[in-house]
């Protein structure tokens, strides 16, 4: 029998969502809001894994996905003020070389009314609202003037995972993480969670206690909002 080629078991592990309404959260029911957290994920993971098993159907072509961003002698390359690795979706290869990168992106995103709760590790005030785990922003209050940004860092380098995926497993890893910027009083960052699990977000939440903050709106914003 032929064994099923990577994209098969891609598939057989994780179902394909569409954007709607997510529920209503109930105070305190944390299995709720793992609810929300895996849905948000699913969406976007089942995406990517589409967009996978969409470019390597071609022949002569072969797909290498969350590619860490390297220099020419195949360093990993930092950048920003928390000096930063990053990664890419999608690599498309003919013909042994690069002929497109690939952005993963979702039409839309899971509706929900805002949830509002204290995070149990450190009584941390969070005010969660729809967003993309491919683009997640955060706005940060309560920090001391020049905050020391080593937790959010050592968060980031700890699920940006060291080797990039073997073909046939997803990285679960994060992809990107912005610099902040000052607002008029609070400070923002964005973060591409590209396929880490729910529980790398659970762990941001205690980096933000450890950074010094005691509340964090998250979500998507526009400038003014």
């Amino acid at each position: 029998m032929n064994a099923e080629p990577p994209t098969a078991r891609f598939l057989m592990e994780n179902q394909s969502r569409r954007p709607g309404y997510a529920g209503r959260y109930v105070p305190g029911d944390s299995s709720v809001l793992g609810q929300f957290l895996d849905q948000i994920r699913d969406y976007y993971v089942s995406r990517f894994i589409d967009a996978i098993n969409e470019h390597s159907g071609t022949d002569g072509v072969t797909v290498t996905h969350e590619p860490a961003f390297c220099n020419a002698d195949g360093d990993v390359v930092t950048e920003g003020e928390l000096a930063l690795p990053s990664r890419g979706d999608l690599l498309v290869i003919r013909n042994g070389a690069v002929s497109d990168s690939l952005r993963i992106d979702t039409e839309g995103m899971l509706s929900f009314e805002s949830i509002a709760f204290d995070w149990p590790a450190n009584r941390l005030n969070v005010d969660l609202r729809p967003f993309q785990w491919n683009w997640m922003q955060l706005r940060i209050f309560g920090l001391k003037t020049n905050a020391d940004w080593t937790p959010i860092r050592d968060w980031f380098i700890r699920w940006f995972q060291e080797k990039d995926p073997a073909d046939d497993e997803l990285l679960g890893g994060v992809h990107f993480l912005s610099d902040p910027e000052d607002g008029h009083d609070y400070s923002q960052v964005s973060i591409d969670l590209g396929t880490a699990p729910v529980k790398s977000f659970e762990e941001l939440l205690d980096a933000l206690g450890q950074l010094g903050a005691d509340r964090v709106q998250i979500g998507q914003f526009n400038e003014g909002t």
